[in-house]
Order: structure tokens, then C-alpha cells, then sequence
């Protein structure tokens, strides 16, 4: 089953790696993962969509990772999903009208244009976005490029940590972790 994760994962080198190499080394299938920057200073946000039969288990080895701070499910919860797409169309000047029409009835807009090409860029659920790119594939020849899903609980906001003590700032961050000096 296809569960939506998101994980508040410390901003170290190699940290996004470990996660994405967790989950690929359980043979686990990633449909997509969007990795930014959070409300907290060297806190990244990351929402993965995973196919996993035991989401419970994937969220234990998920928080054995060191940088990984938090891993909520919201695949049952409310949350809202949305995923942005670049589309290139191409297309004659002739059908540029065309092409305009169907990206506002979407919601999208044209945001370049060149002598062959028109690139429309929308945002919406992913499903939406499909539906959309299908539509223009049949106004022309396209390319495509998804941000991959972004997923945000409509529950309760996490309450922010405490910024690190001062003198912990120029220790390295693998004594920070376990009070080692």
C-alpha cells in the first residue's frame, strides 16, 4: 500500500542520502520524495511516497537514523498534497491559442515560449497534474518535469525546538549527539 510520509530530517551532508538509502535497501518502492527547507534553521522537511505493507516497521528504521528528528504517517490522516510541474509543449505558432486556453482552464499559466516550444507550469494534486499533461500531450509533443509531492498535515503545528547552546555550535555534530566531547 502507498503510504505518505513526512520526515523533519537534520541539514548534514549525506543525510538524505541515508534516508533514500534506508528505504531502497528494504527493497521498498519510492514514487517520490521532495526534500526542502523548514520553519526550523538546519531543519529540512521531507515528504516520501512509499509502498510499504508495514508502514510501522518503515517509520521504526526510518528514526533509527541519526538526522532523522521525526517520521509521521498522514496517509489516514487529513493533509493536503500538491506537486508542481514544468510541461514544455510543442507546438506551431498556430496552436499557441490553443495551448493557452487548456493551461488556463487548469489553472496554469505559460511562463516561456520559443519559436517551436511553450512551457506552461501548474500546481495541483498529482492527479490533476496527470490530467493535465495528458491533455497536452495531445496538443503536441511534450516534456515533463515533476517536483515530486509535497504533503503537509492539517492537524495541530509541531511545536519548534530550542536552538542549540551556544557553546555546542563549534563542536563537530557527532559529539552533540551523545554529549561526547
Amino acid at each position: 500500500m502507498r503510504h505518505t510520509l513526512i520526515a523533519r530530517v537534520e541539514d548534514r551532508p549525506g543525510a538524505m542520502n541515508r534516508l533514500l538509502g534506508l528505504l531502497r535497501g528494504r527493497g521498498l518502492g519510492v514514487h517520490s520524495i521532495a526534500f526542502g527547507e523548514s520553519e526550523t534553521p538546519g531543519v529540512k522537511r521531507t515528504t516520501v511516497l512509499v509502498d510499504t505493507d508495514n508502514v510501522d516497521q518503515t517509520m521504526k528504521q526510518l528514526n533509527r537514523l541519526i538526522e532523522v528528528l521525526e517520521v509521521t504517517d498522514v496517509t489516514n490522516s487529513q493533509f493536503v498534497v500538491r506537486e508542481t510541474a514544468l510541461v514544455k509543449i510543442h507546438a506551431p505558432e498556430p496552436r499557441r491559442e490553443e495551448i493557452r486556453a487548456v493551461a488556463e482552464g487548469f489553472g496554469a499559466r505559460v511562463i516561456g515560449s520559443g519559436p517551436q516550444s511553450v512551457v506552461v507550469e501548474m500546481t495541483d494534486t498529482p492527479a490533476r497534474l496527470g490530467e493535465m499533461i495528458a491533455l497536452a500531450q495531445v496538443l503536441g509533443a511534450c516534456e515533463t518535469m515533476r517536483s515530486g509531492s509535497l504533503a503537509m498535515a492539517l492537524g495541530a503545528a509541531i511545536p519548534r525546538e530550542q536552538p542549540a547552546a551556544a557553546d555546542d555550535k563549534g563542536r563537530p555534530w557527532w559529539s552533540q549527539a551523545d554529549g561526547v566531547s
